[in-house]
């Protein structure tokens, strides 16, 4: 590929993100009912990419598809405003994230602040509620924490790391059918 076609590419991407208010329809035409369909086959597609990247690539798959979330997670959120404060820049990324995930900065009963620190660790905790990746998985049958868990692991990573300047990790701690808990670690 020339370096000229790559521009064009990279250009057209930022020129989508870039949008007016006045410019986003007041309706959805088809409607989202009429989508459903649609959407599982997009899920179905998935799956099947994934499972055969696992199959492919065995455990270099999670490292794959992490690297790609991570890499969009910093090129969207280079639209963010930049700040330091963590638990901000999560709520504006759920905020923009609602309906494809939703999750919220939780703490257990015993911490006074939503961000902890101990033993020379500095993190804060995430429950994802509604999340397409887990739903993917379930239609497909896949375990959670996988490749696809990965994708979306490196775009939260990705966007905090744009938007707060600070380098980030996500670990799992719980998974189940209804929400997962995710522990944010800043560095």
């Amino acid at each position: 590929m020339s370096a000229g076609y790559i521009d064009e590419l990279h250009e057209a991407f930022h020129s989508d993100l870039a949008y007016r208010s006045e410019d986003i329809p007041l309706e959805c035409s088809p409607k989202p009912k009429e989508m459903e369909q649609t959407l599982h086959g997009v899920m179905k597609l998935n799956g099947l990419i994934i499972r055969s990247l696992e199959e492919i690539a065995g455990r270099g798959a999670n490292a794959v598809t992490y690297r790609a979330g991570k890499k969009f997670g910093h090129e969207v959120a280079k639209y963010f405003q930049k700040r330091e404060d963590v638990e901000g820049a999560l709520h504006e990324l759920s905020d923009l994230l609602r309906g494809q995930y939703s999750f919220e900065v939780w703490k257990p009963e015993d911490k006074e602040t939503f961000i902890i620190e101990e033993n020379g660790e500095t993190f804060i905790y995430l429950v994802f509620h509604d999340c397409i990746v887990r739903q993917t998985l379930r239609r497909n049958g896949l375990e959670q924490g996988g490749p696809l868990c990965q994708t979306l692991f490196g775009y939260v990573v990705g966007a905090i790391e744009e938007i707060t300047g600070r380098k980030a990790k996500l670990e799992i701690v719980h998974t189940g059918p209804n929400a997962c808990l995710k522990k944010l670690i800043l560095k």
